[in-house]
């Protein structure tokens, strides 16, 4: 049979429902004629070994009903038919990359062709094929009289070129169960690797986790060891690699590979591996030098989409912001070297919610733009679905009547729309989102119900397992399910976020004077007691909060860089908000990565981490009546007049600040008119009083 006879006749083993053709249809991107004529090679192959044929039912899908027996029976004679068919140029050229990569014999073309039993033309149309496929990572392949074909390019290079192929067919390969690219990438990427890479990361980070960042950490781990096993390293007169500082969870994960491979690694490499890992793991908190420019970006993605779909996303902004910007933390440092990582919804998700997937891509180019590379579909695709998420949030109903889990080996992005679905679509309440290795952890739960998008060994509450997006098909099943399982069926009040009920009181008590903390408090005491719950972040200061009188300043004297960064820090220190070494930080920022705090014509914002210093939330500002000059040898000097300094404690208690700062960034109009207002009443009027701020 074909592999896509094969995948389809493997789908259909793992379902306990029909499935609908469409399905088939948009997983292959074929017709449903196609589809139709793979069926009959399917069961001509089934009449052949004696096995039950597929069959219809009526509205429903194509289904096959095998006994436990000759279930096994089948897995077996696909095994064995896969075995005897011959590579394709796709599966060859897979071959061929492996074999150059961490093969221990020196390759020889003649020896391929005899090896793949092809024609000398054919080989050769397959180098050509095979060098185009090399071309986009900067990487060729030459061929010399002893030791045969090589990889010519930069060892940075190569290994992303290696993830990123290798990645694309893994995904592949699990989804679709086994194939012929996942035997060829066992053979020279032996699974015992990766199983004592994974209990490593058990050792040394976490048990519990369970996620395509997780295998896709391990992958590129793997790749790195064989690389140096094979003798190729990472050139430092290249300047791929800067000094970075480990963290204990890294450091302990080093040491342990050492020990249990016997690797000998060089500072250079050493340093290499951490900064490459530190961009897959999505526990790190750090903030990056470039945190504030992340946020701006994500504040800008959320208008955007916003503006284009016209969703109300700013509905769950808090949310929203704090998933992106975690989210755009690790994605660029990663895109800036050049990795980019497969998503295996991608098609689904461009199916599903395609007017938000455009909304992204359209934005992507500013991303692109940034990073200096082309951000794939994939990335979007990830960025997506912390959108559609949202979305599943806004759309649901009032009330649940299932208590279920979800069970996601996909990142707890994935399972967590998979749970807005359910709860949108059927009346469902989601009390927990696990992977694989926390099933024990249902028992625990007041669960009725649990919906997987894996197959586990699991037989203590109904299951279903269903794709981790929600299609029509997959709506039919998931109602069946309930149906069977009616007797679970409870009714129950589903708590809302009274967030803005308890702002807008505030607002009226302070109509009538100051609400001290004494009863802020109290307000919230009696919240809780009547369980109207509220989301603590959304309470957040207003720009016009923090930016008081004695923190707006207009300077008459010609000021230099540094001077002005002081003179515009100085009240944020003298209130201790701020340290000496804040101020030191700003400044050594600007000298080291040149004037990126000008976020707009004449406007800057003078910003440094926030273990640089910062004690609490603090914003200042001053008008220069002299333009600043903020010089740089990489692009044209600036002028600037409006100078902000920002002291940030976290990610999130300042965005309310943050997105005022935006909007001021798009008004060019209003830039000019603060730096012509010459007292602290005109600068308030033109800040606080615009009609966008209100």
């Amino acid at each position: 049979m074909k592999e896509r006879s094969t995948l389809i006749l493997n789908k259909l083993l793992t379902s306990k429902f029909p499935i609908p053709l469409k399905r088939f249809e948009t997983d292959f991107s074929v017709s449903a004629r196609t589809i139709r004529n793979d069926i009959v090679a399917i069961n001509e192959f089934l009449a052949e070994k004696g096995f039950p044929l597929i069959f219809s039912v009526r509205s429903q899908g194509i289904t096959l009903h095998l006994t436990v027996e000759q279930e096994c029976q089948l897995k077996t004679e696909l095994e064995i038919d896969d075995a005897t068919d011959f590579l394709n140029r796709d599966e060859r050229h897979l071959d061929m990359l492996l074999d150059l990569a961490f093969g221990k014999e020196k390759v020889f073309l003649y020896k391929k062709e005899r090896f793949y039993q092809i024609s000398k033309s054919t080989m050769d149309e397959d180098m050509r094929q095979f060098r185009q496929l090399l071309k986009p990572y900067q990487i060729d392949v030459v061929s010399h009289p002893k030791d045969g074909l090589l990889f010519k390019g930069q060892e940075s290079a190569i290994r992303v070129m290696l993830f990123t192929i290798i990645s694309q067919e893994l995904v592949k390969s699990h989804e679709h169960l086994e194939g012929v690219k996942s035997r060829i990438i066992n053979r020279y990427l032996p699974e015992k690797i990766l199983v004592k890479l994974d209990g490593i990361f058990d050792f040394t980070i976490s048990k519990r986790e369970a996620s395509l960042y997780r295998t896709y950490f391990n992958l590129f781990t793997a790749i790195w060891m064989l690389r140096l096993t094979s003798g190729h390293y990472i050139n430092e007169d290249q300047g791929e690699v800067v000094d970075i500082s480990l963290s204990e969870w890294l450091e302990l994960y080093l040491t342990q590979i050492n020990r249990e491979f016997s690797l000998s690694i060089s500072k250079i490499e050493k340093n290499y591996i951490a900064f490459i890992l530190k961009t897959f793991n999505m526990q790190e908190a750090a903030n990056p030098n470039n945190w504030l420019q992340l946020q701006m970006l994500v504040i800008q993605l959320i208008h955007f989409v916003e503006e284009k779909t016209k969703i109300p996303f700013s509905q769950k902004e808090r949310q929203l912001q704090k998933a992106l910007y975690n989210h755009m933390i690790g994605m660029a440092a990663r895109v800036k070297n050049g990795i980019q990582l497969t998503n295996p919804l991608t098609d689904r998700i461009k199916h599903s919610y395609g007017v938000i997937y455009l909304a992204v891509k359209e934005f992507s180019k500013q991303l692109s733009q940034l990073f200096q590379l082309e951000i794939i579909d994939d990335e979007v695709a990830f960025l997506t679905i912390h959108f559609s998420t949202a979305l599943s949030e806004i759309n649901q109903a009032n009330y649940g009547t299932y208590r279920a889990v979800v069970v996601c080996n996909q990142g707890l992005a994935t399972g967590k729309l998979l749970a807005e679905n359910l709860k949108e679509f059927f009346n469902i309440e989601i009390l927990a989102i696990l992977n694989s290795r926390e099933i024990d952890i249902i028992q625990k739960l007041d669960v009725d119900l649990v919906f997987s998008t894996i197959e586990i060994d699991y037989q203590a509450k109904p299951l279903l397992v269903l794709d981790s997006i929600i299609q029509e098909d997959t709506k039919v099943r998931v109602q069946q399910f309930l149906n069977l399982h009616k007797d679970k069926q409870i009714i129950t009040a589903k708590s809302s976020d009274f967030t803005q009920l308890f702002m807008d009181i505030l607002k009226i008590m302070e109509e009538e004077g100051p609400v001290n903390k004494i009863t802020y408090e109290q307000v919230q005491t009696l919240f809780q007691k009547n369980h109207l719950r509220i989301n603590k972040r959304e309470v957040q200061p207003m720009i016009e909060d923090i930016l008081t009188d004695d923190k707006i300043m207009i300077c008459q004297e010609k000021t230099e860089w540094r001077g002005a960064i002081k003179y515009v820090g100085n009240p944020l220190k003298e209130q201790d908000i701020i340290t000496d070494a804040y101020i030191d930080a700003m400044i050594e920022s600007v000298e080291e990565y040149g004037p990126y705090i000008v976020i707009a014509p004449g406007l800057a914002l003078a910003h440094a981490r926030p273990d640089d210093g910062a004690k609490q939330l603090g914003l200042s500002m001053a008008i220069f009546e002299e333009p600043v000059l903020f010089e740089s040898e990489d692009q044209e000097d600036q002028e600037v007049c409006v100078i902000f300094c920002l002291s940030a404690v976290d990610a999130f208690s300042h965005l309310n600040v943050m997105k005022s700062l935006v909007n001021l960034m798009r008004d060019t109009d209003k830039i000019e008119r603060l730096s012509q207002a010459r007292d602290i009443e005109t600068v308030k009027n033109i800040l606080f009083h615009s009609k966008e701020e209100n």
